[in-house]
């Protein structure tokens, strides 16, 4: 994020609505804590997707004053659910879905979870109509018809940078069911997509390769997601 590129103003009134995200977050914000309290704010950078709020602190340890700031997102914190596929034959977990990315920022191809995903901030995570919506957009996304998910796993939140960014991303695992694998296969194996200017693709993995696989990824969300479902005793290692 270069700051010369950026808006910069004192004035939270400045800040445009579509940032209504953020200006919540920022609203409910703590401003004194056992550690620090925050004297004011001096001024907030932003870009088309980024803000940087800076902060005139005080430390609660030795009374002094310093200037902190941290990177937001202009939808807030809430920005994203990241999720991993698992797929049952007769009962049983045999296989899990697993994203496949030429990211630029690597400058190779890698394993990664399946992101973003954003429901509507109004829509009630218990209700039949949040996993309708991830029933569409996870059929829409894997080019899976028919999907149907059997069951939902709520994995909670991470912070993905705590020393750069307030962000938080949600954490999922679905089930789906299937008679025949094969099938699933024909949709998924081999197929290359370029949805958001990236070259991607899906590959089914059996759960007996999950040890290896586990081992070679460096995607920090799936891991995450693999760590939590452990620890529920949904799969076991």
């Amino acid at each position: 994020i270069s700051l010369m590129k950026m808006k910069m103003t004192e004035k939270v009134e400045e800040i445009p609505e579509d940032f209504q995200g953020f200006l919540n977050d920022l609203a409910d914000r703590e401003v004194e804590n056992q550690f620090y309290s925050i004297a004011r704010l001096t001024n907030i950078y932003w870009d088309d997707r980024y803000v940087m709020p800076t902060f005139e602190v005080k430390s609660k340890k030795d009374n002094s004053a310093y200037v902190n700031s941290f990177i937001a997102w202009r939808k807030g914190v809430h920005r994203s659910i990241n999720s991993l596929v698992l797929v049952e034959t007769q009962g049983e977990i045999t296989h899990f879905i697993a994203k496949k990315s030429v990211r630029f920022a690597t400058g190779k191809e890698i394993y990664e979870s399946i992101g973003s995903i954003h429901p509507p901030r109004d829509v009630d995570e218990n209700s039949q109509e949040y996993v309708q919506y991830l029933q569409q957009e996870f059929e829409k996304t894997l080019r899976l018809p028919n999907l149907r998910i059997s069951r939902l796993i709520n994995l909670g939140n991470i912070y993905p940078d705590v020393g750069m960014s307030d962000t938080i991303v949600k954490l999922i695992a679905i089930k789906i069911e299937t008679g025949d694998i094969n099938e699933i296969e024909s949709y998924i194996n081999g197929k290359r997509y370029n949805d958001k200017r990236y070259d991607c693709g899906f590959e089914i993995i059996p759960i007996g390769r999950l040890l290896k696989f586990l081992a070679e990824t460096s995607d920090s969300f799936l891991l995450a997601i693999f760590g939590r479902l452990q620890a529920l005793n949904v799969i076991k290692l």
